[in-house]
């Protein structure tokens, strides 16, 4: 049976960086074959045409074979036709999830029946994806401010992996204390806390590896033990 691989970003890679970045080399790595077809979800930014063109500048034809499915703009070059979206993801070897607002995503996803068919993807060997809300939305739980409030917030998520997990960790002063709050209170559970220019591959359900392209950047492991918050980090592979 094929693995299921999900790599989760908590910040970095096209949507952020400016130039090439070893994230994105790696995603496409992670892939069977030379020129992996990759599929772009860039739902959670209402398909917003900058980032889509920093897609296709990030993942050129030259090296992969690109695509995007959007459901907010009409049709561009490149654009999956939504009639025919299951059988075009279940084809690709990649999808990514861009970030944005996790919980408008979900609900558009779940409307269209889009969830079905990212699970359906994941079973049948395609490595999912994203940064962000792209990560967070695999989890059980993610800890969001896409509630547009001023705080963060737990959010159910698709479950494809055990847990919670909180991105931009070390970069946003308010996301260790909020996740480490949520955690004592048992509002949300144990996590997989994700720091800029770090990400984590899970494989079968399991974190397999850490990776990191920033000295300092890791992810760890935030969950409640006797009563008190306990944060482990992990031991980084470095991405070059």
């Amino acid at each position: 049976m094929p693995v299921e691989r999900i790599l989760a970003i908590g910040g970095g890679g096209f949507m952020m960086e400016e130039g090439p970045s070893p994230v994105d080399e790696y995603l496409l790595r992670l892939a069977s074959r030379d020129r992996p077809r990759i599929c772009f979800l860039p739902t959670a930014s209402g398909d917003e045409h900058e980032i889509i063109n920093k897609f296709y500048a990030a993942f050129p034809s030259s090296r992969c074979e690109p695509s995007h499915l959007a459901f907010f703009r009409n049709p561009a070059p490149g654009a999956v036709p939504l009639a025919g979206f299951e059988d075009h993801l279940l084809s690709c070897d990649i999808v990514f999830v861009g970030g944005g607002n996790t919980k408008s995503a979900l609900a558009v996803w779940r409307g269209w029946g889009l969830d079905v068919v990212l699970k359906k993807a994941l079973a049948s060997g395609v490595v999912l994806s994203g940064m962000s809300a792209g990560a967070m939305c695999w989890f059980q739980q993610g800890l969001t401010d896409s509630f547009w409030g001023a705080e963060y917030r737990p959010l159910p998520c698709l479950g494809f992996l055990a847990g919670g997990c909180g991105v931009h960790y070390s970069s946003d002063a308010k996301r260790r204390p909020t996740l480490h709050a949520a955690i004592e209170a048992t509002a949300i559970l144990p996590s997989i806390a994700i720091d800029d220019y770090a990400a984590v591959l899970y494989s079968g359900g399991k974190l397999s590896k850490v990776v990191s392209w920033r000295e300092g950047s890791t992810a760890y492991d935030v969950f409640l033990k006797d009563g008190s918050v306990v944060e482990q980090a992990h031991q980084a592979q470095t991405l070059k």
